[in-house]
């Protein structure tokens, strides 16, 4: 991976590499189509949604080059890894194109690395090629040998993209380019790539992370960074969606 100097980079141009995310339980179906339908206005690189809302996210984005993207284990990753696959698997058959998965830190944390690293590879094999991402949450890992370690399990697992955190939940941080450029240096020369999330709340900090190493921003802030009015309510508007 080479690093390049996103400094000068026009505030709009970051749409492409924003996956604007809207996961809040209390968020209403106006208010998820409001969310796709800013994404489809604005080129952003993708829609994170909760998994209930993916075929509605396909139906919206159909025809543009947004991606639909969601998650699962968000801010606890203790499933069982049958329970985990099976969950991966079902997101695959409602349409998501990208894929993010808490790993279960509670095995890294109680030094059951073998079981950590299963995990991953037993979910890059569901995959099926699908870009997947591991959102490892720093926040448990209080050394950094411990994230370097971490890390590093994952990578030889086979895990397309590997997250400081999932943004939600206990163990999530915010994203600092301390952590981004660790990530850069541990993943540089596998086929890892690195995603930021957590805090990323304006157009400097989201330059700044990407300069560090990043390829991709998980944020709910996306309007803010990209200096966009918010959409107005689906309510308001004449389009229906099947779903």
């Amino acid at each position: 991976m080479t690093i390049q100097d996103y400094s000068q980079l026009p505030r709009l141009d970051l749409a492409r590499f924003i996956q604007f995310t809207n996961v809040a339980p209390d968020a209403t179906r106006d208010d998820i189509i409001a969310h796709i339908e800013t994404c489809a206005r604005h080129g952003l690189n993708a829609a994170m949604v909760s998994m209930y809302w993916v075929p509605l996210a396909r139906d919206i984005l159909r025809g543009t080059d947004v991606k639909v993207a969601t998650c699962f284990s968000l801010g606890s990753g203790t499933e069982s890894i049958q329970g985990k696959v099976e969950l991966l698997r079902e997101c695959i058959i409602l349409g998501a194109d990208e894929v993010d998965y808490e790993p279960n830190m509670g095995l890294y944390l109680s030094g059951m690395y073998a079981e950590f690293q299963q995990e991953a590879a037993e979910l890059v094999k569901a995959s099926l090629g699908l870009p997947f991402k591991a959102m490892l949450e720093f926040g448990y890992l209080k050394t950094e040998a411990q994230k370097r370690h971490a890390v590093s399990l994952l990578v030889e697992a086979g895990v397309p993209w590997i997250k400081n955190s999932s943004g939600w939940g206990p163990g999530s941080v915010p994203a600092t380019v301390e952590d981004i450029s660790l990530l850069a240096e541990l993943c540089a020369g596998s086929n890892s790539r690195v995603k930021a999330s957590g805090k990323i709340n304006s157009y400097e900090k989201a330059v700044a992370l990407l300069n560090a190493g990043a390829e991709l921003l998980g944020t709910s802030s996306a309007t803010a960074i990209l200096g966009l009015s918010p959409a107005p309510v689906a309510a308001k508007t004449e389009q229906v969606y099947s779903y």
